[in-house]
């Protein structure tokens, strides 16, 4: 397919790459460390990836289909303590994500004085992709744009996260209670359960969004109702 990325001969990867490069030349003339591209839209479809955030490419999709319409544009999130990534959304479609390897993950806030800089090009290329006019909005955000929780070595999921489920009855949810800094070790399976205690999903849905058996979910979750930092709610 033709783009209209400055050259109608190109491609749309070969525009997102050039819209990839252009940010990494800006970038590194203000950031110590070299950064790292990726461009995703609304649905987590991501459309632009340094080989260097491959690994990451599941956490991204997952984290933009979950947090999409819980940002404005404009905002910014840094969801992975210890971890420099950052998104940054800068349209009603689309996402700019960057990591680097080195360095305090506040200096990526740089980009923000000049995040819009690309956003009529990248809109474009979305020109296909729908923003559905009432955007879903869940009862409680998973990550907020300074995220109060992060939580350091988290593991990502193949699969999407299930969205909490509309609640018929009494049901049982973990809240994390303790305002964490973002530097507490732990253990890549505390710290992938302890980010769905936020009150959103039960013992089961996490068990579904982790892969974990609930004999460990249990544990994790007594053992840290034992230190006072989670407790269990009956909702409606």
């Amino acid at each position: 397919m033709s783009s209209t990325h400055g050259n109608p001969s190109l491609t749309d990867e070969q525009a997102f790459y050039a819209i990839a490069q252009e940010i990494t030349r800006y970038l590194g003339k203000v950031l110590a460390s070299r950064p790292y591209i990726a461009i995703a839209d609304l649905t987590g479809t991501i459309h632009y990836i340094d080989s260097s955030l491959e690994r990451f490419s599941e956490f991204i999709q997952n984290f933009v289909r979950t947090n999409f319409n819980l940002l404005r544009p404009g905002d910014h999130s840094l969801p992975l303590g210890g971890v420099n990534l950052a998104f940054f959304k800068v349209s009603e479609k689309a996402m700019i994500i960057l990591y680097t390897v080195k360095g305090l993950s506040g200096q990526l806030l740089a980009f923000k004085t000049k995040m819009f800089e690309w956003t009529s090009k990248i809109e474009i290329l979305l020109k296909d992709v729908i923003v559905a006019a009432e955007p879903t909005v869940f009862t409680a955000e998973i990550l907020t744009v300074e995220p109060k929780t992060t939580i350091s070595g988290a593991k990502t999921t193949s699969a999407e996260p299930p969205r909490p489920e509309k609640r018929r009855g009494l049901k049982t949810v973990p809240v994390l209670r303790k305002k964490l800094t973002g530097k507490e070790k732990f253990s890549i399976e505390i710290a992938t359960i302890l980010q769905y205690c936020d009150g959103n999903y039960t013992i089961t849905q996490i068990r579904d969004a982790t892969g974990y058996p609930l004999l460990k979910i249990n544990e994790v979750i007594r053992m840290y109702q034992k230190k006072n930092w989670i407790e269990l709610k009956r909702v409606v």
